[in-house]
């Protein structure tokens, strides 16, 4: 069933290869092998790859995103890289089903200008900027958010 939303558009100088991208989605930057949810919006300059992106969510110019499920209405800033590296550290909380490298962002979140998260990584729903500290790096297999255990 489709939304009422715009037909998917893809910018003059994007890439878009193996990827599902559905109505009142905005592509500018790359995409790689995922899917791309209604009202997405992925900034020039941007990559997503091998990716699963839910309803409304920004990802900036410059930003990458790497193997991850991203919930709806997530702004991943300028610049994050998400889901970066080689490091697989299960996850501290969920060790026996997060633990290939699959990084996991949470409804409503903000990832920080800059910032480079590591795989096997939860950003926990709701997980505001301040929720990030100073960090300029999130280490693999740990988590972000008020709802941290």
């Amino acid at each position: 069933r489709s939304e009422e939303r715009a037909p998917a558009k893809v910018g003059a100088n994007a890439q878009v290869g193996g990827s599902l991208l559905s109505n009142g989605s905005r592509v500018e930057g790359t995409a790689e092998r995922s899917i791309i949810s209604p009202g997405v919006f992925i900034g020039e300059g941007a990559i997503v790859r091998d990716s699963v992106i839910l309803h409304d969510t920004i990802i900036e110019a410059g930003a990458v995103v790497d193997r991850c499920i991203v919930d709806k209405n997530v702004v991943i800033a300028t610049g994050a890289r998400v889901g970066d590296g080689d490091d697989n550290t299960p996850n501290v909380g969920l060790p026996e089903g997060l633990n290939t490298g699959l990084t996991l962002i949470g409804e409503n979140s903000c990832v920080p200008e800059g910032i480079t998260i590591g795989r096997n990584v939860v950003i926990h729903p709701r997980s505001e900027t301040k929720a990030f500290g100073k960090k300029k790096k999130v280490a693999s297999g740990t988590e972000v958010g008020a709802d941290q255990r």
